[in-house]
């Protein structure tokens, strides 16, 4: 017999496999620990019972002066002990092969409501042939049962029914009783076994209840771990920010969730030829957030890896290319695009290439202050296929002091409490206001750190809607140069009591 467990809301076919099986290891140990008790409790009772009687027997003889024989033929005491022996022995076996632990789950089960059903044949038994034995009896046997044994309303049922059809075919076809008066008779009955019925709903209602909590709050601690653990290997995936020489980057990352679908992918490397410093990146942000995002991110990351492995003078172009066609390939059956921007520093030719795929537009911030924006040069990658899609490969001059500037959409998508976003606008506003504080507040490597701080402020302490990702590669000069490597957090800290 099935057990009548209801689906965990909110888990797939895994965690309610998963839960089935703890709720029934749960269901079988309570059951085999509560049929012990039954028949030690109820088995006891019938044992005394029928002790008291065989005294009260044996008294009456020694009063009368008559054989005990005679006296139990007089009265059915003969048929009464066969019948007791019968049903103490049916108890005594049930016992040893319980506590010997004989019986699999479902013959538990079935035990339990054998025990029971019993107790109601032998009372319908017992009346037949003529001993003042009442349904009740059994009635109050099966309220008991209810009480003690883990059932279902349809476990609770089986036993009742089955006896009160035997009691109602006796009635009618042994002790002659009037089809009114036996109709009654089972009416009257089930009415009085209601209480038991809405017993064992509750207590299964409640059990089912407590069970799905402490079986979440394990899942959930679990989650915790395995979420803490997919952080870390997620994060290890992002390169280490280059803080020293001529060339250097940086970069802050703030996922939505524990883990998100940002991604930095960075290729430093020395051309062998010409001596040059080149240094590629690439940013990706995947439709989605939390796991799923962070699982696609994983993919990607190693189709972006086996590029760079088998061509390392991989153009930002063909990148951007490459990765389109792996996404539409691959992901944008599950509805899964991506933006993403691809470029190059080539320091020898003091130039950046670059191929953006509907990412929002970057930054170029001159020496002088003076800020361009850097638009997308093709729509979001995934969304055509390898014939239709152009990257549109550009170049830009980068020179000592310049920094370019690229972000996710959780930068310009910030709310704060009444709703207004920052957009495109509010993040150039704090690129110049900086540049308007003096040679200070003017150092690159900074605005990674500083744009995520002015981010929070905006959402004026809301939790972020979405991942955001925001790098920084720059050529230092003169005094900034200096502090990116001697006092890399004097800045941060006046920027961020500024911001405070």
């Amino acid at each position: 017999m099935k057990r009548e467990i209801p689906q965990v809301a909110g888990t797939g076919s895994y965690e309610t496999t998963e839960f089935r099986r703890t709720f029934g290891v749960e269901t079988d140990n309570l059951l085999r620990q509560r049929v012990v008790l039954f028949i030690g409790v109820w088995g006891g009772l019938g044992l005394i019972s029928l002790a008291v009687m065989l005294a009260m027997l044996i008294a009456t003889a020694f009063e009368s002066e008559q054989d005990v024989m005679s006296i139990l033929k007089d009265n059915n005491g003969l048929r009464y002990l066969a019948i007791s022996f019968v049903w103490l022995s049916i108890y005594g076996t049930a016992l040893y092969v319980v506590v010997r632990r004989m019986l699999v789950p479902r013959q538990m089960l079935h035990l339990s409501m054998l025990l029971i059903g019993l107790d109601g044949v032998f009372v319908v038994l017992m009346r037949a042939m003529g001993f003042p034995m009442v349904i009740p009896v059994f009635l109050f046997s099966h309220f008991i049962g209810c009480v003690l044994f883990p059932w279902t309303i349809r476990q609770a049922l089986t036993p009742l029914l089955i006896v009160l059809a035997l009691s109602t075919a006796s009635h009618l076809l042994i002790e002659s009783a009037s089809p009114g008066g036996s109709v009654f008779h089972l009416m009257s009955n089930l009415f009085m076994a209601v209480p038991a019925i809405g017993v064992v709903g509750f207590k299964h209602s409640q059990r089912v209840q407590k069970s799905t909590n402490r079986f979440l709050n394990q899942r959930y601690g679990m989650l915790r771990q395995e979420l803490a653990f997919a952080r870390q290997v997620h994060e290890s995936l992002f390169p280490s920010p280059l803080s020293t020489g001529a060339l250097q980057f940086s970069y802050k990352y703030e996922p939505m969730r524990q883990i998100g679908g940002d991604y930095l992918y960075a290729h430093h490397r020395h051309c062998d030829e010409s001596g040059s410093e080149q240094l590629s990146i690439v940013v990706i942000d995947v439709t989605g957030h939390g796991i799923p995002a962070a699982l696609t991110v994983n993919r990607i990351h190693g189709e972006i890896d086996l590029q760079f492995a088998q061509c390392a003078d991989i153009g930002p172009g063909d990148m951007l290319a490459v990765l389109n066609r792996y996404i539409h390939l691959t992901l944008a059956k599950h509805s899964i695009y991506a933006t993403a921007v691809c470029f190059r520093v080539d320091m020898d030719k003091g130039i950046i290439r670059y191929a953006s795929g509907g990412h929002p537009p970057a930054f170029m911030r001159g020496v002088d202050g003076t800020l361009r924006d850097i638009d997308p040069t093709a729509i979001v990658l995934g969304a055509l296929d390898e014939d239709e899609f152009d990257p549109k490969e550009k170049e830009i001059e980068f020179l000592p002091g310049d920094s370019f500037i690229v972000y996710t959409d959780g930068a310009i998508e910030a709310r704060n409490d009444s709703g207004r976003m920052m957009r495109i606008d509010g993040l150039r506003e704090v690129i110049a206001s900086y540049g308007a504080e003096g040679s200070g507040a003017d150092c690159q490597g900074l605005w990674s750190e500083r744009i995520l701080t002015q981010v929070a402020v905006h959402r004026d302490g809301l939790p972020p809607d979405d991942d955001t990702l925001i790098i920084e590669v720059f050529r230092p000069v003169g005094e900034c140069a200096e502090r990116s490597q001697e006092d890399p957090d004097s800045e941060l800290e006046s920027v961020q009591a500024s911001a405070g």
